[in-house]
């Protein structure tokens, strides 16, 4: 499957007061997961910083590959995302040997929806509590899709910290 998502990550010291904003716009609760994602070793490349990681979720395995530039204050950043659900349990041990793990990251995530905006409430293994914001597209953002994420964003940025630059991984390696 693919997608394309406007996102914004950042640090969150308060959950409560985001999901109190939450409940006010609307978007309703839908679970909450442990995930471990392995991030793997890519190739240099020139794109927008290209990252490959196979996601477990209980018994599911996806394997993730997406392009996002840096989150920039401000801005929602556009990602190119790949998903393939994986079915053959020696997918990981192929990808460990010739690519080999770069980090794992570990978290359990707390979901949220409004249509299709999804918002996650992480709590990162050695790294703390993360917010993100996810616009999810099957085709292209357009600008009322802009339009929505910036107000949801907005309503939420009081209770927000510093923005995140890259992606879990990267605070993970740190």
């Amino acid at each position: 499957m693919n997608k394309v998502n406007l996102e914004l990550k950042c640090y969150c010291p308060d959950f409560s007061k985001v999901r109190n904003v939450l409940k006010q716009i609307g978007a309703k609760k839908e679970i909450v997961k442990n995930q471990k994602d392995y991030f793997f070793e890519l190739p240099a490349s020139k794109k927008n910083s290209p990252r490959l990681k196979l996601r477990i979720e209980g018994k599911d395995k996806t394997l993730v590959y997406y392009e996002r530039p840096d989150f920039t204050k401000n801005k929602g950043a556009v990602a190119d995302i790949k998903l393939y659900d994986v079915n053959d349990n020696d997918l990981f041990p192929f990808l460990e040997k010739v690519l080999g793990v770069k980090a794992i990251v570990e978290k359990k995530r707390e979901v949220w929806r409004k249509e299709n905006t999804v918002f996650h409430l992480d709590t990162v293994k050695k790294v703390g509590k993360i917010f993100e914001i996810e616009l999810q597209k099957k085709d292209k953002i357009n600008e009322k899709d802009r339009a929505i994420f910036e107000s949801y964003k907005q309503k939420l940025e009081p209770f927000l910290g510093k923005i995140i630059k890259g992606s879990n991984v990267d605070l993970v390696v740190k």
